[in-house]
């Protein structure tokens, strides 16, 4: 089982050709996880809803696993989620999804 933390740790150094298509999937999540909607041109679907900053995390926390789950699905289907899961600090108001994958399969099925 893979566990992904949506913080940008993993963007910190990118691989623009991972080694195998497991580091793809995973770089991949870990974009997702950290893109906000409408900020890249050409691909303004992919990524979180920007609107929902600044709400109350009981709420956000509700909206997010549906939406972290519809991207993933959308945009990379090769990985199988096991549980979604927030790091959260009430003191801070920030919040980190943590995503498990249970696999990972090959090509797009």
């Amino acid at each position: 089982m893979e566990v992904i933390r949506g913080d940008g740790k993993l963007l910190e150094v990118i691989d623009l050709a991972p080694a195998n298509e497991h580091q793809e999937v995973i770089q991949n999540i870990a974009v997702i996880l950290d893109m906000i909607q409408n900020t890249c041109p050409m691909f303004r679907d992919i990524g979180l809803p920007g609107e929902l900053y600044g709400r109350p995390l009981n709420v956000v926390e509700n909206i997010l696993v549906g939406y972290i789950y519809d991207q993933i699905e959308e945009f990379e289907p090769r990985a199988l989620i096991s549980q979604i899961l927030f790091e959260e600090n009430a003191f801070t108001g920030k919040m980190v999804p943590v995503v498990y994958i249970q696999e990972v399969t090959k090509g797009h099925e």
